[in-house]
């Protein structure tokens, strides 16, 4: 009897260049391989894909291959999720789908309309389903990420040290889902990085690789720099919040230990936006600071700028951004980006509640250039903004100035690779376009142009069927309708309440001590 074959493929619904993928975006996604890591692999064929690496996803010889399809992603992948799934019933009718990640969390019910199991657990639930389908007996003694699976690069390998984050900023998928952090064993860190090989730099894409007790921090940075002394790679970057730089002895362990660089969440500059925003963590120290203190300290710096238009004006936006661009002793930003009400998060439920969110909006248009609530500015403002944000809200000279100003200040501090890695976001923030955010129906044809407008954007070539679709499954190509016309929760939505619009934990605690008072 042959073994299941099973083809684990992350969704992406792709807004770069005519969604032909991003292969030198970094970070990728490791999710398809350590999804097949927990599976032992003498006992199933597997198959990975990433659409966020590869573009979408055409390979219809592997859907007719494949007994199991399992698809993840991101937010906004369940359109793309539908899709597949409508090709692979096409091609395959037998199929089993099963899908997992946010959107499995937060439409449990919806889900199960378009898909066989809909896995609202983490990774290991992937073993419960293949044991559901197949029988019992293919978890793998000792779960290992398949990166063999997945095309590979001597330059950049990506492991993780733990899953979910202990902060709960109000905009974050992670505050959305409430899981609790949990920081990974080392030996478990160490089977990561020594299945990779070698790699100039090991990444953790860790949602807060400083996350936890401060003695198990310590001691990770002693596995790595054992690590680095024995030239198991050339060195790591990770993803910290901004507490991290709270303590210089952070930095001096970091660095000590084989670290390049970190990318943290700076989102804006105003200390009313970061409270707006729930981020406690970035209010210990001026943002400035931080970033200067790394930058000081031989390590490169990454963030984004995040602009919420409900909150702010456009006049105190470009006012920021004259600021950065002004100040070579910080990075310029990686990219710039709208707030993203995303389904379940507190400002989700914030602006639900409020009646910010305009009409018709899309799954599809939450892509972080489009405008999916009320601004406070005229609208007509706030459109032309967000056109500026995709040919540059800075100008090329004075970004050319800055790193010509940022090379002379750290050129005998900074690595040779944190130099072209900080000087690259002069790039992408004179030709966005180029970046990650851009989007296929930019220019006039058989897609139309980008309003910036929820609910009239193009929703671009990934709603085209590539083959005739039968009509049971031609429903999987429309949009999913986050808003209805009054700009209230859309009906196709209302059964997954529940998970989309539960009460903060402040709310909880406001509740309980009612309740406790109340009670007699």
């Amino acid at each position: 009897m042959r073994n299941p074959r099973i083809l684990i493929l992350n969704c992406y619904s792709d807004n770069h260049r005519s969604a032909r993928g991003s292969p030198w975006i970094v970070p990728q996604s490791i999710a398809p391989a350590v999804l097949a890591g927990t599976l032992e692999p003498s006992r199933v064929d597997l198959r990975l894909a990433c659409e966020f690496r590869s573009g979408p996803f055409d390979d219809f010889g592997a859907l007719q291959w494949a007994d199991l399809l399992v698809l993840t992603g991101l937010n906004p992948a369940f359109d793309r999720m539908k899709q597949v799934t409508a090709y692979a019933r096409a091609l395959n009718p037998g199929i089993v789908v099963a899908i997992g990640g946010p959107l499995a969390r937060m439409l449990p019910t919806l889900g199960r309309r378009y898909f066989d199991y809909v896995c609202s657990g983490d990774v290991e639930q992937m073993v419960g389903v293949v044991d559901a389908v197949f029988g019992p007996g293919h978890a793998a003694e000792v779960p290992t990420p398949r990166h063999d699976l997945l095309p590979g690069s001597r330059i950049i390998g990506y492991v993780e040290a733990s899953r979910n984050c202990n902060f709960r900023c109000n905009f974050c998928s992670m505050t959305a889902e409430d899981r609790k952090f949990m920081a990974y064993d080392l030996d478990d860190v160490r089977r990561q990085i020594e299945a990779l090989g070698y790699r100039q730099c090991v990444m953790f894409l860790d949602q807060n690789f400083f996350g936890g007790p401060r003695a198990y921090f310590k001691a990770r940075m002693t596995l790595l720099r054992e690590l680095f002394e024995q030239r198991k790679f050339g060195g790591w970057a990770a993803l910290v919040t901004a507490d991290f730089f709270a303590d210089a002895g952070n930095l001096s362990l970091a660095r000590e230990s084989g670290c390049i660089g970190f990318f943290s969440g700076i989102e804006s500059f105003s200390r009313a936006q970061v409270s707006a925003f729930n981020k406690k963590q970035n209010l210990i120290l001026p943002q400035e600071e931080t970033i200067g203190s790394c930058l000081e300290a031989g390590l490169i710096f990454h963030y984004g700028l995040i602009f919420d238009l409900t909150e702010q004006r456009i006049d105190d936006l470009l006012a920021e951004t004259e600021f950065i661009v002004g100040n070579p002793r910080i990075t310029l930003p990686s990219f710039l980006s709208f707030a993203i009400p995303m389904l379940g998060t507190p400002l989700f439920g914030s602006r639900l509640r409020e009646g910010a969110f305009l009409p018709n909006v899309r799954l599809r248009d939450m892509d972080g250039r489009s405008l999916v609530c009320q601004p406070r500015d005229a609208i007509d403002q706030a459109v032309a903004f967000a056109a500026r944000m995709d040919t540059g809200l800075m100008s090329k000279r004075r970004l050319a100035m800055h790193a010509w100003r940022f090379f002379r200040r750290y050129r005998a501090t900074l690595s040779t690779w944190g130099l072209v890695s900080g000087l690259g976001n002069a790039w992408s923030m004179s030709y966005p376009r180029f970046g990650s955010n851009g989007r296929d129906g930019l220019r006039p044809g058989r897609d139309g142009c980008r309003s910036y407008l929820a609910g009239c954007e193009p929703l671009g070539s990934l709603y085209r069927p590539l083959m005739t679709i039968p009509e049971p499954y031609r429903g999987h190509f429309e949009p999913l309708y986050v808003t209805d016309r009054a700009g209230e929760l859309h009906e196709d939505l209302i059964d997954d309440a529940a998970s989309l619009l539960r009460p903060s934990r402040a709310e909880v605690a406001r509740i309980a001590t009612y309740n406790a008072i109340a009670t007699p």
